[in-house]
């Protein structure tokens, strides 16, 4: 996949923009050899139609059913910007559009059917999108996209455009004939359309457990340091409150069947040592967890020594995140997986500016301040789809990159997100839930290999690129985990908390 540095990705935004507020450019081949600027084709039945504001650019969106064939589905979109838009409203599609930090695709394009927590990803090539020209909307133009995906198998199903939102609902049909197909827009015979399942991460808010719930497995981790004295595998007193606390959730939660303990410890000692202690700290936490279970589930037990360290290298910081025991489960359902996955300590203190509802807060990062409002949050088939609005307040102009995440916020850092989503994405928009805090959903983009971790990716914008002048508001999309809460509180620490917020059904 095609990367760049940030310093070099702002050079090259900036020469975007510029051209952008100049002369209008003329219209520019597409990947199809069509004029960009031409106007769309007949409606299609079925075609959903939203509007949306993009820095002070007003977009109409035309979203056409998904045309199925041989198992790919090409997804058509219209985006329209009115004559009487305000001079300068120039939107470059693909840099809005394209995956990570790449400004020469419009991959960032996904589908989503939430229903069965299912995420589709542009068809690719090895991870390398097809390439478009810089594709300019202006007043009074049209400009296409056009993206392949895997079948989805449904009727409909979500939409979720970088800064453009989720559009629901778009029908699946069978394709006309004549349509563009994989090879028109460069796709090769090999190239790949990939489909992830959705999965849950959150954090107790004492610290002393996260919940992961990865396709029908559930991963209750609980933190060594917590449960045990320093090379000790007897619980303490409060240890066996956690564990218990894990058992009723446990209960509630999982089928019955196996219920599998494994312990992990540090690289400071030699490896016959942890893997002795890991396996007695796993023992002692699966007997705790017998008493309470009872006689429906099989505990099985796993000493893991230092060999799946979670975090890398040698530091305090890390080696305490790779002590760890780990409780794994088949849950009835992951909205079932999350009840109980938090703790009764209080939520943590707000560390940043705070405000209520829907109501914006004023916010500063790195000198530069933004009005941040929740419009709205609302429940859709075991999610919960919120729509986040900054708008820059102060002179100048520039990215929002920063205000929803960083590479260094809580537990994010650790959860296998890539290096552009952690540093100028959403990952720490969490909501805080019963006792924990819900972090947006995620998936695995780039499974395991070669020595390496798996790379994820969140269900939410995943880098808040371009610029926003003074005035002028981007819209953010993210999708956490349905909780059951009627209203949520969402928290960027460092940054902003917003209470009370309420949810629509």
């Amino acid at each position: 996949m095609h990367r760049v540095t940030l310093p070099a990705l702002t050079a090259v935004l900036a020469l975007f923009l510029v051209g952008c507020t100049g002369d209008a450019p003329g219209p520019t081949p597409s990947p199809t050899g069509k004029a960009t600027s031409a106007a769309p084709t007949d409606d299609v039945d079925g075609a959903v139609t939203r509007e949306v504001e993009v820095s002070g650019a007003p977009v109409e969106l035309t979203v056409h059913p998904l045309q199925v064939a041989d198992g790919i589905g090409l997804l058509t979109v219209d985006y329209v910007m009115a004559e009487d838009a305000p001079a300068g409203a120039n939107v470059v599609l693909n840099m809005l559009l394209s995956a990570d930090a790449g400004i020469s695709d419009v991959g960032g394009i996904r589908l989503v059917d939430l229903e069965s927590s299912q995420v589709w990803l542009s068809g690719n090539d090895a991870g390398v999108y097809p390439r478009v020209k810089p594709t300019v909307l202006m007043p009074g133009t049209t400009q296409r996209t056009e993206s392949f995906f895997a079948d989805p198998g449904v009727e409909s199903v979500d939409v979720l455009f970088p800064f453009f939102g989720l559009v629901t609902d778009v029908p699946v049909v069978d394709a006309d004939a004549g349509a563009t197909t994989p090879e028109d827009v460069g796709l090769t015979a090999g190239a790949q359309y990939p489909v992830h399942s959705l999965d849950a991460f959150t954090v107790a808010f004492d610290d002393s457990a996260t919940t992961s719930v990865e396709g029908e497995e559930t991963t209750v981790t609980l933190a060594s340091d917590v449960l045990f004295a320093t090379d000790e595998f007897v619980l303490t007193t409060d240890a066996a409150a956690r564990v218990d606390a894990a058992a009723a959730q446990i209960a509630q939660a999982a089928q019955a069947g196996e219920v599998r303990v494994v312990g992990h410890t540090d690289d400071a000692a030699s490896d016959a040592y942890n893997l002795d202690l890991s396996q007695k700290r796993a023992t002692s936490v699966a007997e705790r967890l017998g008493a309470g279970l009872g006689g429906a589930f099989t505990l099985v037990t796993e000493g893991k020594g230092e060999t799946e360290p979670i975090a890398a290298g040698s530091s305090p910081e890390a080696r305490a995140a790779n002590r760890r025991v780990e409780i794994r489960f088949t849950a009835t359902s992951p909205a079932a997986a999350l009840v109980g996955a938090g703790t009764t300590a209080p939520p943590p203190e707000p560390t940043g500016a705070t405000g209520t509802g829907h109501d914006p807060v004023a916010v500063t990062v790195r000198d530069a301040t933004y009005d941040a409002a929740v419009e709205s949050v609302v429940r859709r088939s075991g999610h919960l789809v919120g729509t986040i609005v900054l708008t820059r307040t102060s002179a100048g102009g520039g990215g929002v990159d920063g205000v929803l995440g960083s590479a260094v916020t809580g537990r994010a850092a650790a959860r296998g997100l890539s290096l552009y989503s952690k540093v100028a994405g959403a990952n720490a928009a969490t909501l805080l839930g019963d006792g924990m805090r819900v972090y947006p959903s995620d998936y695995v983009a780039v499974p395991a290999a070669d020595g390496k971790t798996d790379q994820r990716a969140i269900l939410a914008d995943q880098f808040l690129k371009g610029r926003v002048e003074q005035g002028q508001s981007i819209a953010v999309t993210v999708v956490w985990p349905d909780t059951g809460q009627d209203t949520v509180s969402l928290d960027v620490p460092d940054v902003l908390r917003i209470t009370d917020i309420p949810v629509e059904d």
